[in-house]
């Protein structure tokens, strides 16, 4: 039985332009890496094409020819054509499961505060 596996894809981008989302599918990593490389192969075939708006095989209405648009198109294939689906992960809550003396299980939930204050 193969698990959902989550991965996280990312591009940089010269002056410090950044995107990340995570995505995930019930896919072994060597599968994964196969379709992200076909998705990859997708958006290399679309340089220099002029895209009309409303074409159901791209994500977006226009060329590809940067890096930012490359990755939209990346993940545009990888979730439209493929079968991934976008996730999300808040680093600020944490559930732990615990047993208390008398063999009753808690659950506990943990936030992170954020405070925010000037300083004069």
């Amino acid at each position: 039985m193969v698990d959902f596996n989550i991965f996280l894809i990312e591009y940089i981008w010269y002056e410090g332009e950044h995107k990340e989302v995570l995505i995930g599918k019930k896919v072994e990593e060597e599968n994964f890496e196969k379709d992200l490389i076909k998705a990859k192969q997708f958006a290399e075939s679309l340089i220099g094409k002029k895209i009309k708006c409303g074409k159901e095989y791209l994500g977006e209405g226009y060329s590809t020819e940067c890096l930012p648009a490359f990755y939209e198109q990346i993940l545009w294939f990888l979730t439209k054509k493929l079968g991934y689906i976008y996730c999300s992960y808040n680093e600020d809550i944490n559930y732990e499961i615990d047993e208390e003396y008398d063999n009753k299980i808690q659950i506990i939930k943990h936030m992170k505060k954020k405070e925010i204050k000037k300083l004069k």
